[in-house]
C-alpha cells in the first residue's frame, strides 16, 4: 500500500524544497521504509499540492543521493539506507535520528564518522609526504592554522580553515585524486563539524600540534607527523564527544544550529569548501 502522506490544503502549490522536505521528512524518519513503492507521479503531487514537474525535480535529487531508484514496472521504490550518498548524511541527522535510535544511535554514528574522518586524513598525508618535503611548502597550511585558531570562536569559520589545513597539504602535493576526494567530503564534513563543534573550542595545542606536524612533514618525517596527527586528532575526538553527551546530540540541536558561511584563504592557498582550485600534477 502507498505511504499515506497527510493531504495538503486545497490552495496549496509547494516548490521544490518544500516537496523535497517533506519526502526527505518521510523516508528518512522512517514513515516511509526501504523498499516501499512511492504513489504514482500524479497521485503523490496532488496529495503534496504540487506540479508534476516540480514533483519530477525533487525525485532527481532524491535518486542522485540514492534514496530512491526508479524501476521499470515498479514505479518509484526507496532504497535501503546501505545504499545512500555521503551527501544526505546531514539532513539524515536532522531527521531521521529519532526514529533510527535516537542520540544513542546517533553517538555511535559520529564517534564512526570522527574515526573515518581521522584515517582518511592520515592515508592521504602518507601518500603525498614526499610531494611536500622542502622547506616553506606547506606555509599556506600554516596561515589556515593561524586563522583556524584565531576563529575558534565561530565554530563555523574554525572548521572551514580547519579542513583548509589538510586540503593545503594535500594541494601543495599537487595530488588530484586526494583533491578530488576531499572536495567531495568538504560540504557534508563543514556542516557536520560546525554543527557538532558549536560551543566546543579545540585543546589548547592546536597550533603546536600542527606547527610540528607540518614542520615534520617538510623535514621528511611522514611517520613522526602523521603519528603526532592522530594523537591529536584523538584528543581533539575524544573532546568532542565527552562535552556533547547523549541529549546534546539530538537531531534538533543539529537542526537548530547554524551552518557555516563560506571563509576566505590567504593568496595561493585553497579554499575550505569544494569549489577550491585544484592544481594539475
Amino acid at each position: 500500500m502507498p505511504p499515506a502522506l497527510p493531504p495538503p490544503a486545497p490552495t496549496a502549490t509547494l516548490s521544490r524544497d518544500a516537496v523535497l522536505d517533506r519526502l526527505l521528512t518521510d523516508i528518512l524518519g522512517g514513515a516511509v521504509p526501504p523498499g516501499v513503492r512511492l504513489p504514482a507521479e500524479r497521485d503523490l503531487a496532488q496529495r503534496l499540492g504540487a506540479s508534476r514537474p516540480t514533483l519530477r525535480e525533487a525525485l532527481r535529487r532524491l535518486g542522485e543521493w540514492r534514496l530512491v531508484e526508479a524501476k521499470r514496472g515498479s514505479g518509484v521504490v526507496v532504497r535501503p539506507a546501505s545504499d545512500w550518498s555521503l551527501a544526505v548524511l546531514p539532513e539524515w541527522l536532522r531527521r531521521g535520528s529519532a526514529a533510527r535510535g535516537g542520540p544513542i544511535e546517533l553517538r555511535h554514528l559520529v564517534t564512526d564518522l570522527l574515526a573515518v574522518r581521522r584515517e582518511l586524513f592520515l592515508a592521504v598525508l602518507r601518500v603525498i609526504a614526499p610531494h611536500v618535503a622542502a622547506p616553506g611548502r606547506l606555509d599556506g597550511a600554516r596561515a589556515l592554522a593561524q586563522r583556524a585558531w584565531a576563529s575558534r570562536g565561530d565554530a563555523g569559520a574554525f572548521v572551514g580553515y580547519d579542513f583548509g589545513i589538510i586540503r593545503a597539504v594535500v594541494e601543495a602535493a599537487n595530488f588530484l585524486p586526494a583533491l578530488w576526494l576531499m572536495n567531495d567530503l568538504a560540504n557534508v564534513y563543514l556542516e557536520l563539524a560546525s554543527r557538532l563543534a558549536s560551543g566546543v573550542g579545540p585543546p589548547d595545542d592546536y597550533l603546536a600540534s600542527y606547527d610540528r606536524t607540518l614542520a615534520l612533514l617538510e623535514a621528511g618525517h611522514p611517520k613522526e607527523a602523521c603519528a603526532l596527527l592522530d594523537a591529536y586528532l584523538v584528543r581533539h575526538d575524544d573532546r568532542l564527544l565527552a562535552t556533547l553527551g547523549a541529549a546534546t546530540l539530538g537531531a534538533a540541536t543539529l537542526g537548530a544550529a547554524t551552518t557555516p558561511t563560506p571563509t576566505p584563504t590567504p593568496s595561493r592557498t585553497p579554499s575550505p569548501t569544494p569549489t577550491g582550485r585544484a592544481a594539475t600534477r
